[in-house]
């Protein structure tokens, strides 16, 4: 089955739209292939058979086997006469990552059958033990060159001690593959036993080999290489260039410094080489190597290492989005006085290339001390100002503010659109500030405003959460410009007024919930859902309860919003019962509605909103279940919503079980979790994958990581690629860890993405040299762009998410369906696989509407990945 290719679009704060393509809106029991029940006896039974031909047949059917009965049958068959079915079963021992797996085929090393030779390398290097890394040893003198290349892999996957020695001495084995997988063996390793004989390797006649050679002197990290490797930086190979260069980034060693900057200063095409030497056959280019050198200052960090990259501001452009320079100042700046010197340039004479290049490093550091630099340059003429306004609204600091709102009526357009951009990102509806409503009102009533610009305006006027700006909206939400009115209603959805302004607003919301259009109605919803008070909760339940399917959906977005903000227990006397009045609504309610009022009861505070959902969690049908068990995450206070919980994490429907555990990560303490730690087995992947993440959230609150590591350390070996990376996840969020190079291991050989970028997140979080080592091997290894680029960025570590968000998910197909129309309503169950910003995976089918509810998600990109029923 064709695997899902998603994207995200994020509606403002609390609606976020997914779009699955329709691969991925499957119902779980579609995507997942049936095997009868005694199909594993038979597969048994053949293997044992005396037709060779049958047992083979039965070795390559291993693979559809549940993982524990597969181990089993590839442990009895590893000895079989049969090569062929030695080698399938090989294959299928590598596929389900089985457990010292190594030591199995030890003796296949010493077969006179090179296939087999080579399988067994490939084994160990899938699972390695003590004992079979140390017989790859006397592999590496195998008479077949892809045998030794294989061996010395294996060795260097393993990552032990004891395959330096026998390693060293084949470095001048007389294939050039097998010297490059020795050195590259030697640097996975990263003991420096191995530094001074690969040094020599430097000036080896191959240039993978001297490419490989210093990747492997920058992982070992040891300074006796630095010469060397300045050495390499003339080598006739760009791509020798990039990797030497790129180690002494790593070595972070300033005597380099003066090399490298004679890299960077020179124009691509004319860096020096060995005297006579031609470019090298490759696709890496002069401009390739300068950026490498760039980074390489950046990482190294000095007063001298700076000071070359300020230079290299003069030729680069301040207008693109992204710039090698900039990046590399902004490393440098996280470890050294760079902000000083950046700002010691601004108040100088530099270039305007120069300073706008040092404005917005500044502003992409947050260097708020360096405010007053960029304001005075911008007032100089040094720094021009779109360039300027662009820093400032980087920079974050709301004392920017009355700089960028002077420039609002620029007469340069290009200046407006920055100033207006900057003011935007300067301001924070959940901080009212008022002072850019008259600039920004007295260009939207101009006539010779721009339509584009009055939007971008409207926009602002929202982000200040000003009940003035409210006033100068409301008029705009029945505008003729449907551009214009759409993005006035979004704007109405900023920020809650009080008193009869926000009443005013909320009929103005109320009203365009009648509008012809559907995005009108559906921009009208996420507003009100945002800012709707409670007294027009009432009105919204009554409506959705009597209205035509289509408004239904928009509805339903509304008045889980506004139910949101209703008094605890609506004590106000007015909406006194609000509660009961949502539950009773439930009984007589059509399915279109039935999800959003229990999604409502979900988000209202209160005993009475969580005793109506526990209340309803036995006898509900499955559907409602669903949807109960992930509203009750709403009502950590009620005891009763834990218990029921509890309940429903063992009823017979996954999907109810998944939101069921999902949700007791959320509500439950401590004593939930022997409860959840059997249900890292559950059959259901969603639902293992789910139970590792709420383990993971329960031992962080309780600040017991002992207990998450007991828990989730076993998951890590779990044949279903979520639940391996939930595990790692939570034991990343618990900050807890795992005995031995788990995670490493992972990292390094896991065939799934998910798990190797949680593996990234967590060995982040540790920081030590093995993990260093690790990270840097997958920043320069690693096929997938992904988790190449998400293990250079873990170290520093990125910080936790801080604070939280309700979101609301819309599963909508990104493609076509079966009758070739495409779609574009969400689909009803759809199975999803959400990722949050702290890394954990929430895995579960959709409600009846295609949606699903998100309880205080951290803040942060979210985004979709394959569901889990079609993940291998």
């Amino acid at each position: 089955m064709r695997r899902s290719v998603s994207s995200l679009r994020r509606l403002p704060r609390v609606l976020v739209v997914v779009a699955a393509s329709a691969a991925a809106l499957a119902p779980p029991g579609d995507a997942a292939a049936f095997l009868w029940p005694n199909v594993p006896e038979q597969i048994a039974r053949a293997l044992t058979s005396g037709d060779v031909s049958e047992r083979r047949l039965a070795a390559t059917r291993v693979e559809e086997l549940a993982p524990e009965t597969a181990i089993r049958l590839i442990q009895k068959g590893m000895s079989d006469p049969d090569v062929e079915v030695r080698l399938h079963l090989a294959g299928a021992a590598v596929r389900f990552r089985m457990p010292r797996a190594g030591d199995l085929v030890i003796e296949w090393l010493g077969e006179g059958d090179a296939r087999l030779r080579l399988a067994a390398c490939d084994v160990i290097r899938a699972a390695p033990t003590d004992r079979s890394v140390v017989a790859l040893g006397r592999v590496l003198g195998d008479p077949d060159p892809h045998v030794r290349l294989a061996a010395a892999a294996a060795m260097g996957a393993a990552g032990l001690p004891d395959a330096v020695s026998p390693l060293l001495g084949h470095l001048d084995d007389t294939a050039p593959e097998v010297r490059a997988e020795v050195v590259r063996a030697l640097g996975r390793i990263g003991d420096t036993r191995a530094v001074v004989p690969l040094i020599g390797k430097v000036q080896d006649s191959v240039p993978e080999v001297r490419r490989a050679t210093a990747r492997a002197l920058g992982e070992l990290g040891d300074a006796r290489a630095v010469s060397a490797l300045i050495l390499a930086l003339q080598d006739a190979s760009q791509d020798v260039r990039v990797e030497a260069v790129t180690a002494l980034g790593r070595l972070r060693s300033d005597d380099a410094t003066s090399a490298i900057a004679d890299v960077v200063a020179a124009s691509p095409g004319t860096l020096g080489a060995f005297a006579g030497s031609r470019p090298a056959d490759s696709g890496t280019s002069s401009s390739d190597v300068r950026e490498a050198a760039l980074r390489a200052l950046g990482r190294i960090g000095s007063d001298a290492a700076v000071r070359v990259l300020l230079a290299a501001l003069a030729k680069d452009d301040p207008a693109a989005p992204r710039s090698a320079v900039r990046d590399a100042l902004v490393s440098a700046g996280k470890q050294s006085a760079t902000v000083a010197a950046l700002i010691a340039v601004l108040a100088a004479a530099p270039s305007a290339n120069t300073a706008a290049g040092a404005a917005l490093v500044l502003g992409e550091l947050k260097a708020t001390g360096g405010l007053p630099a960029i304001v005075r340059g911008m007032q100089r003429g040094v720094v021009p100002l779109r360039h300027g306004l662009r820093a400032l609204g980087a920079l974050g600091d709301p004392a920017a503010l009355p700089s960028v709102l002077e420039l609002l009526g620029d007469a340069d357009p290009s200046v407006r659109r920055e100033a207006i951009r900057a003011a935007t990102a300067l301001l924070d509806p959940a901080r009212p500030d008022g002072r850019a409503v008259d600039p920004a009102r007295a260009l939207l009533v101009d006539p010779a405003t721009p339509p584009d610009e009055k939007l971008a305006l409207v926009q602002l006027l929202g982000r200040t959460g000003s009940p003035r700006a409210q006033e100068v909206l409301l008029p705009l939400a029945k505008a003729r410009s449907s551009p214009l009115r759409l993005a006035v209603i979004e704007a109405l959805g900023a920020a809650r007024a009080a008193g009869k302004l926000g009443a005013s607003v909320d009929a103005a919301l109320l009203e365009a919930l009648d509008d012809e259009s559907a995005d009108v109605r559906l921009r009208a919803a996420v507003s009100l859902s945002r800012v709707a008070g409670p007294g027009s909760a009432r009105a919204l339940l009554q409506r959705l309860t009597v209205a035509a399917e289509q408004d239904r959906g928009a509805l339903g977005i509304a008045l889980s919003g506004a139910l949101s903000r209703v008094p605890d227990d609506a004590k106000d006397g007015r909406d006194k019962g609000l509660a009961q009045d949502v539950a009773a609504a439930i009984a007589s309610a059509p399915d279109a509605a039935r999800d959003a009022l229990i999604e409502g009861l979900g988000r209202m505070p209160g005993q009475a909103a969580g005793a109506a959902l526990a209340g309803m969690a036995a006898a509900a049908p499955i559907d409602d279940r669903r949807k109960i068990a992930e509203s009750l995450a709403g009502h950590a206070a009620h005891a009763g919503a834990t218990a029921a919980l509890r309940k429903l994490a063992g009823d017979a429907d996954p999907g109810v079980r998944a939101n069921a555990i999902w949700s007791l990560g959320a509500v439950g303490d401590k004593d939930a979790l022997p409860l959840l730690a059997p249900l890292l087995k559950d059959p259901d992947a969603a639902v293992a994958g789910n139970a590792a993440g709420a383990i993971g959230r329960i031992a962080a609150r309780a600040g017991q990581p002992a207990r998450a590591a007991a828990a989730l350390c076993g998951a890590l070996s779990d044949a279903r690629p979520y639940v391996r990376a939930n595990a790692l996840a939570g034991l990343t969020v618990a900050r807890a860890r795992c005995d031995g190079a788990a995670a490493r291991d992972l990292l390094a050989r896991d065939p799934a993405e998910a798990a190797r970028l949680a593996a990234a997140d967590h060995l982040a979080q540790g920081g030590d040299d093995a993990d260093r080592r690790a990270l840097a091997r997958c920043a320069s290894e690693d096929r997938n762009a992904t988790v190449a680029m998400r293990c250079a960025r873990a170290v520093p570590p990125r910080a936790p998410p801080t604070g939280a968000e309700d979101v609301v998910v819309f599963v909508v197909p990104f493609d076509a369906g079966r009758d070739g129309a495409a779609r574009d309503a969400p689909a009803p169950r759809a199975p999803f696989a959400l990722v949050r910003a702290d890394g954990l995976m929430r895995l579960g089918v959709a409600d009846r509407r295609g949606e699903l509810f998100e309880r205080g998600a951290p803040r942060g990109p979210i985004r979709l990945a394959v569901p889990a029923p079609l993940v291998k």
